[in-house]
């Protein structure tokens, strides 16, 4: 049992400079950990595949758009385009699916979708960097997916770098 003494001695200029520090160790290294990192996204994106391949392309590709399809962590999100750019899934933004995309350009100019469908359809696999909106913090951020070529589309995921 601790007295009031105690309690004074516990929260002294020691205590308080350790509680200070504990603090903001806190609140840095949540942010930190919140940013997906490249394993993660190649890691998500085998699973993706593997998924496709388990239980065909319409069940997964619904699986993927839908916040709670076990696809969708934070800003980690399944999307998938056919040979043409046609959107297949996407679970950053639904409204995505169907539509060609295949020409829509970052603010840089480049066409990320056609880069994503060239190198998923030439190279079976492969990461592709371009800028894009982050779904958590509502900012254009450079990107970098990658993508899996599989059955008759091309599906990634990436992560921001911030």
């Amino acid at each position: 049992m601790y007295t009031r003494a105690d309690m004074r001695f516990r929260t002294g200029p020691p205590a308080r400079v350790a509680a200070a520090i504990a603090v903001l160790a806190m609140t840095a290294c949540p942010l930190v950990s919140l940013a997906a990192t490249a394993e993660e996204a190649r890691a998500f994106s085998e699973r993706a595949a593997a998924h496709i391949k388990a239980v065909e392309e319409a069940k997964a590709f619904a699986d993927f758009t839908r916040p709670d399809g076990g696809f969708v962590d934070g800003e980690l999100y399944v999307f998938c385009y056919d040979r043409k750019g046609m959107n297949m899934a996407h679970g950053g933004n639904r409204s995505f699916v169907g539509r060609n995309l295949l020409h829509i350009k970052d603010p840089d100019g480049i066409e990320p979708n056609a880069l994503i469908v060239k190198m998923g359809f030439e190279h079976e696999r492969g990461w592709v960097d371009f800028k894009w909106p982050n779904p958590v913090t509502k900012r254009i951020e450079n990107k970098s997916a990658y993508v899996i070529h599989t059955n008759d589309v091309v599906c990634g995921v990436g992560y921001y770098k911030g």
